[in-house]
């Protein structure tokens, strides 16, 4: 035995080690089957059989006299077949599962939802022709596109305007014909394709879309990009600068051109403006902006008309007429109507075109607006810690306003003082009583730490829970001094901004500069009421533009979160961070606003004309005292950081409400409503701020143009409810070319091997000279092998076999042997 053991294993190592060299064995013949060629591992194979055999027979040549035929033959296969299970042993054989893993190539789906996609001028079956979102939509809605286009790729959906929001995706439908075991996956949610694709972009960034969506990361590869636009790009980088990255990548691009490429004959109504509150007798400014194409030479009558907001659909009266002369071919003109209205309550004031035939689309030749007359006076109290001219200019100018009562607090006056005022106080108000009359407080350069602890939380109680207007003007004087104080860390609360130790700007230690710096307006500054010196905003922007500027601002950290900065102060020098100095900032704190002035130099604007200064200040103290001059209720009031804003943005809401029994209201949320001018209403889920028993938060983003009416019901008081408006406009930006950009778009396509087409129609379906656009992508779907893991039972098994095999056979050999009496 133990000689057949040492033939068998004629290699075998002197220390015992059989299992390393049987891994070694193993490895090798798993190198060699690596072989590109697998000829070379069978001629190797069958040069080891030729040679085992061989062996075999030459060792059993010399018993061939002793032995009977039979066992000449017997001996030599049972040892080839012991040789042979050990040589399966030492390969080491593995039964492994691979799995075929396919990944499907995609298909982005890139929709524009800015605002020129607004203009109806698709053609419809009916006579009202749709606007191009609407065409867009209802195309993905009924045509088979999409279910095409999932036969081969999977589909991701996105639409783009200022920036890109993915929307919903798709998995490949799997054809049960090609794939009978197949499960096709569970269908996606049904889209509301007109909500979806509703335009409410303010910019078109095409460029900028296609950058990101060609370098996000994704599962599966590209196989093209379908992007539907009308190709008005009037933002951001230049969409065919991106076509030399699509053609690195390999990645078609094919456009979908909505909308009309003919010039348009149309009349719309820009932009009605006109205050949002009134006061009776009052002469208030409407303007209207009336945008012209095609109609150059002609005269167009426009008409005023104003009806009780109370009552919807009723008819108004004719306010006034006026007619306006377009002298180009495109050209934005300004009509305004002046009326001063009787009554106290809400006025619906609407403009109208009276359009000629020509017209092409009659859907923007009118627009309403409410304005709220109110009957109140604005009750203020100055506080300056010296007799600066910010407030000597304004106390007189309040003095006489006969819509308006002014108390003031000479911090650093000492006696007797005389003062145009209605009340001259020597210090600040104690009670609640003294306090609660005032809608509005302007503090110049206050020194806060003249107050005591209890009339601090005061100031903090009626800015919080009774909607006071704070006006805080700093100074280089005593704001240092105070905002470094540990008690008086309530007042700090108040203000939109954070305050550091540096007192000055300048290096040299003065406060402000030898030089004027003008105040550089935010988007929300240049579109903020408050801040207009004019009746409109772009008029507002050239009259600040002629303003040379303020020669100081005090150094702050920067504004808190949550607050608006609405203007920086205008020296690069001054800056102490990366931005400039804040100069105007407000925050809602509260039910109440604060409002905040790097300086007190408002009366530089008296230089331009003295009526600047007292428009601006009058807009600034209405502006945040209105949740006091618009209470609605005794229970509650509703709030929103502004009148008007441009269709895309949030709009934030605030509700303070009050129980029956004039305690916080406590509630986990509450539901307001909001409604267009269309009378359709939306819900709005406010819920309550933790920190601010009986305050309620919620926002909205308007996607249309028009009016808004924010209606809350107070849950405590029956048949009572608080309203506010709000007017929404769409920038210039987006109409100011809407003609369909065919240059742009046939180009992105050829350049990266794509196809333009005319129409989202024959994208979908196809025509004589195109296919249909699911046609032309092809699939880049990919396929690797996933190696499985050896199965060990198998494995096992298959060892216990040769094993048995190997021992059977050198056993029943050696038992011939000793019935033969050969061992």
């Amino acid at each position: 035995m133990n000689s057949a053991l040492s033939l068998f294993l004629p290699f075998a190592a002197t220390d015992g080690s059989t299992g390393e060299v049987r891994e070694l064995v193993a490895l090798e013949f798993r190198r060699l089957a690596q072989f590109d060629d697998p000829r070379i591992l069978w001629v190797l194979l069958i040069a080891v059989a030729a040679l085992a055999s061989l062996f075999v027979v030459w060792l059993y040549r010399r018993e061939r006299s002793s032995l009977s035929p039979v066992l000449r033959l017997l001996f030599p296969c049972l040892r080839l077949v012991a040789w042979a299970g050990a040589i399966l042993f030492f390969l080491g054989l593995e039964r492994r599962v691979d799995q075929q893993i396919v990944t499907d190539s995609q298909v982005i789906l890139l929709v524009d939802t800015s605002q020129s996609m607004s203009v109806a001028d698709e053609n419809a079956e009916s006579r009202q022709p749709l606007s191009r979102g609407e065409a867009v939509a209802q195309t993905l809605r009924d045509s088979p596109l999409l279910d095409a286009i999932r036969k081969k790729h999977k589909v991701a959906l996105a639409t783009f305007d200022r920036e890109v929001r993915p929307i919903a995706s798709w998995e490949r439908e799997i054809n049960s014909a090609v794939n009978e075991t197949a499960e096709s996956p569970d269908p996606s949610e049904p889209l509301d394709w007109t909500e979806t694709l509703q335009p409410h972009g303010v910019e078109t960034r095409l460029g900028d879309a296609l950058k990101q969506v060609l370098d996000q990361r994704r599962e599966g590869p590209l196989a093209g990009v379908i992007v539907i636009t009308d190709g008005v790009q009037n933002s951001g980088i230049e969409p065919l600068s991106i076509s030399k990255d699509t053609q690195e990548k390999s990645v078609p691009l094919f456009t979908v051109g909505v909308g009309s490429n003919e010039p348009r004959r149309n009349l719309r109504i820009q932009e009605l403006i006109a205050p949002s509150r009134v006061y009776p007798e009052d002469r208030a400014t409407i303007t209207g902006m009336i945008q012209g194409e095609g109609f150059a030479g002609r005269t167009v009558q426009v008409q005023l008309y104003a009806r009780d907001a109370n009552l919807q659909g009723a008819a108004g009266s004719l306010l006034g007429e006026e007619q306006v002369t377009f002298a180009a071919d495109k050209e934005v003109l300004p009509v305004e109507f002046r009326i001063e209205p009787a009554e106290v309550g809400r006025l619906a004031l609407q403009l109208k075109i009276v359009a000629p035939r020509e017209d092409q689309y009659a859907g923007d030749n009118q627009r309403e607006v409410e304005v709220e007359v109110v009957e109140a006076s604005t009750r203020v109290l100055l506080i300056a810690g010296g007799a600066s001219r910010d407030y000597q200019f304004l106390r007189n100018q309040l003095f006489r306003d006969r819509h308006a009562s002014v108390d003031v607090w000479i911090q650093s006056a000492e006696g007797a003082i005389s003062q145009e005022a209605d009340r001259i106080l020597n210090e600040f108000p104690t009670t609640k009583e003294e306090l609660y009359n005032y809608d509005c407080i302007v503090a110049f350069d206050p020194n806060w730490e003249l107050l005591d602890a209890r009339q601090a939380d005061l100031l903090e109680s009626w800015v919080a829970e009774e909607a006071g207007g704070l006006i805080c003007v700093a100074g280089p004087i005593h704001t240092q001094s105070w905002s470094q104080s540990p008690e008086l860390g309530k007042i700090r609360a108040l203000y939109p901004v954070e305050f550091q130790r540096r007192l000055t700007l300048l290096d040299d230690g003065l406060y402000g500069s030898k030089t004027p710096w003008p105040i550089l307006f935010t988007r929300e500054g240049e579109e903020a009421e408050c801040l207009w010196i004019a009746d409109s905003g772009a008029e507002s922007r050239l009259r600040w533009a002629e303003f040379p500027g303020v020669y100081g601002c005090y150094a702050v950290k920067g504004a808190k979160p949550g607050a608006r900065v609405l203007g920086w102060y205008g020296d690069p020098d001054a800056s102490l961070s990366a931005d400039y100095p804040v100069y105007l900032a407000e925050q809602f704190y509260g039910s109440g606003r604060v409002f905040y002035l790097g300086s007190g130099e408002l009366w530089r604007l008296r230089s331009l004309d003295p009526g600047y200064f007292e428009v601006l200040t009058t807009r600034l103290i209405r502006h945040v005292s209105q949740g006091r001059l618009l209470k609605g209720s005794t229970l509650g009031r509703l709030l929103v950081e502004q009148d008007r804003y441009s269709v895309g943005d949030e709009v934030v809401v605030r509700a303070q409400l009050l129980a029956e029994s004039r305690e916080p209201l406590i509630a986990e949320q509450v539901i307001a409503q909001v409604v267009d001018d269309q009378g359709r209403g939306t819900n709005l889920t406010m819920l309550a701020d933790k920190s601010r028993p009986g305050n309620f938060i919620g926002q909205f983003t308007v996607k249309r143009e028009g009016s808004y009416r924010i209606e809350l019901s107070i849950p405590d008081a029956v048949d009572e409810q608080l309203v506010r408006r709000i007017q929404v406009v769409v920038p210039d930006l987006e109409f100011d070319h809407t003609r369909r950009n065919d240059e742009l778009l046939a180009a992105l396509a050829s350049r990266t091997g794509g196809r333009f087409y005319t129409s989202v129609t024959t994208a979908a379906e196809g025509n004589q000279e195109n296919p249909s656009v699911d046609e032309l992508i092809e699939s880049r779907a990919e396929t690797r092998t996933l190696r499985g893991t050896p199965d060990a039972d198998f494995t096992e098994w298959l060892n216990k076999i040769l094993l048995t095999v190997i021992c059977g056979a050198l056993c029943l050999e050696w038992l011939l042997r000793r019935l033969v009496r050969l061992a």
